[in-house]
């Protein structure tokens, strides 16, 4: 019996950014939930807690950043993979310190995000080195 693949959800208020992370995902056996907010998914009633967040960091009136602070904050503490089209090195810094497990910088490549999200929820059967 194969093992259930963990649930990611994807923060993005682009929505051809989360459809298209969402078809990557599920490519490689990953589960999907897609929110273009912060506060959509602050307010979702959820069955099932993420595994791991992959969050923008420019969202309006919530950064990524203050989401997942106000998530700690709450007593929830899940990986974060943080990305951004942005340069500015303070966000970088800033995800770093919440403890994120990458920041990536838009565009980027399928396998580092694969290798990414490894890296926080475990190994993926999908993924062949």
């Amino acid at each position: 019996m194969q093992k259930r693949q963990p649930l990611v959800a994807i923060i993005d208020d682009d929505l051809g950014i989360r459809k298209s992370l969402e078809a990557l995902l599920n490519a490689f056996g990953y589960r999907v939930v897609l929110y273009e907010s912060a506060e959509h998914l602050l307010s979702a009633k959820r069955d099932e807690t993420p595994a791991c967040l992959i969050v923008d960091i420019d969202l309006p009136d919530i950064s990524g950043i203050e989401l997942v602070r106000q998530l700690l904050a709450g007593g929830l503490k899940l990986p974060a993979i943080f990305m951004s089209g942005s340069t500015e090195p303070s966000w970088r810094r800033q995800a770093i310190e919440l403890g994120c497990v990458a920041c990536l910088e838009k565009p980027f490549s399928p396998r580092v995000l694969i290798e990414a999200l490894a890296s926080a929820t475990g190994p993926n059967p999908f993924f062949e080195e």
